[in-house]
């Protein structure tokens, strides 16, 4: 029995069998770096590389894994840059064919056409100011705040000691009214309206009063209740014949909300108009020359199914629809692509504006503002691009570099290993030889 061999051999000869049991274990690891690759295979194999170069690989691969979506989000771009370019190209459509209609109107080869409507009578002026046309009236009685108007100066608001004046140029006639709609969320000291050719309040009466606590100190047309407002908070209509009061030429109409201490009162305008006489029928409705809004709106449309269009799964950057792009495994790192309204209703572009020349120049100015943005636009998706494309190449190198450090704890030197695989072959070898017993002659069985 092989438990016995023990019994055979002598004490030399156990020393040297452990020998080679020992260089055979020693082999058959190396033979197993060999063929694995790995100096590290196993956890008792080394425990602080073994799970130091897990951890690495844990890391390469879920960075890996957002490296996929760092790609899809440049597809994204690309697809937008791509829809861009194409708009871009249906704009420069769209601005030639109305130059080319322009054109023919001023030549008499197309006219414009007309429909009956609803429109503003011919004897009623809008006041529809914008927030710069308000101007200091009366010096130091305007605090020098702002108006603020909304509804393309259908409405507007003057919020605490504010005494401005609108330029109008207008010849107010025996047979002149104005008419406005008026309230008061909180009550001024003063509240009125007029006219006036200068900057001064004392050297004339061409005013009314609306609303206020303060009775005195501003001479009115007409007596102070008169047109004065009730103080509801709704919005009440005010009708003056302002013709049977004074007449004449009026470079500007002026507001007054004087409101010196607080809490600061208000003044609240909307539908300010002036009319000759009685409000007369309105008139007719101007038209595109036939066939010219037909044929500008199928070139715009084009613009609004390209943003419809160029979206890359799922995501349009022309419809306003924002891009996240994440660069490592927590989530920690992005970077966000804000989309933009790309459609003709973003851009600004109408087939039904039409209707005269001056509109015809108006919406080949918006269809080259129109392209501007989107250059602009284009610009910002090109540094996104670029960014993102630096993080994806960077992203790969950490990957890379993970690896490299994982390999460095695990992976075996293959050049090593075999060398030292023949040292051992060698060794065993040689202790087989040395573990043999001596020859013997014939003699010596004699």
């Amino acid at each position: 029995m092989t438990s016995d061999v023990g019994n055979i051999l002598n004490g030399a000869q156990k020393q040297k069998l452990n020998a080679i049991q020992s260089t055979a274990r020693i082999v058959d690891d190396v033979q197993l770096r060999l063929a694995s690759g790995l100096k590290v295979n196993q956890a008792i194999d080394d425990p602080r590389n073994f799970f130091t170069a897990r951890g690495l690989n844990a890391r390469a691969s879920d960075i890996n894994r957002r490296l996929d979506g760092i790609g899809q989000s440049i597809r994204t771009i690309q697809e937008a840059q791509t829809g861009i370019e194409a708009d871009i190209q249906f704009l420069d459509q769209a601005e030639a064919y109305l130059l080319e209609v322009r054109k023919k109107i001023e030549l008499g080869e197309l006219e414009f056409g007309v429909t009956p409507g609803n429109g503003v009578p011919p004897n009623v002026t809008q006041i529809r100011p914008a927030a710069a046309d308000f101007v200091n009236y009366a010096g130091g009685q305007d605090s020098g705040g702002p108006v603020a108007v909304t509804n393309a100066g259908e409405n507007f608001e003057l919020d605490g000691n504010l005494w401005k004046r609108v330029l109008v140029n207008y010849n107010v006639t025996a047979n002149t009214v104005l008419e406005f709609d008026y309230r008061s969320t909180l009550q001024p000291e003063i509240a009125a309206i007029g006219f006036d050719n200068d900057s001064a309040f004392n050297n004339d009466n061409d005013r009314f009063f609306v609303y206020g606590s303060q009775l005195g100190g501003i001479s009115y047309s007409a007596p102070i209740p008169t047109y004065q407002y009730s103080g509801s908070g709704n919005y009440e209509h005010v009708t003056i014949p302002i013709g049977t009061f004074f007449t004449g030429n009026f470079s500007h109409m002026t507001f007054i909300n004087d409101s010196d201490a607080l809490p600061r009162g208000n003044s609240q305008y909307q539908n300010v108009f002036l009319r000759e006489g009685p409000t007369q029928p309105g008139g007719i409705n101007p038209t595109p020359p036939p066939g010219v809004a037909e044929q500008y709106q199928e070139i715009i449309e084009q613009i609004d199914l390209i943003a419809k269009d160029a979206n890359y799964r799922g995501i349009s950057l022309l419809q306003n629809e924002n891009l996240t792009s994440i660069f490592n495994e927590t989530g920690s790192s992005t970077l966000l692509t804000e989309g933009i309204d790309a459609t003709s209703l973003g851009l600004g572009l109408n087939s039904g504006v039409l209707t005269s020349i001056n509109n015809i120049s108006a919406q080949i100015e918006t269809i080259r503002d129109g392209r501007d943005t989107l250059r602009s636009y284009s610009s910002s998706l090109a540094s996104n691009f670029s960014i993102i494309q630096t993080r994806q190449d960077f992203t790969r190198n950490t990957i890379d570099v993970l690896k490299a450090g994982r390999d460095d704890l695990i992976v075996d030197d293959q050049n090593e290993s075999g060398a030292e695989l023949l040292a051992l072959q060698v060794r065993q070898q040689i202790q087989s030889i040395t573990l043999a017993p001596p020859a013997t002659s014939i003699a010596d069985f004699l």
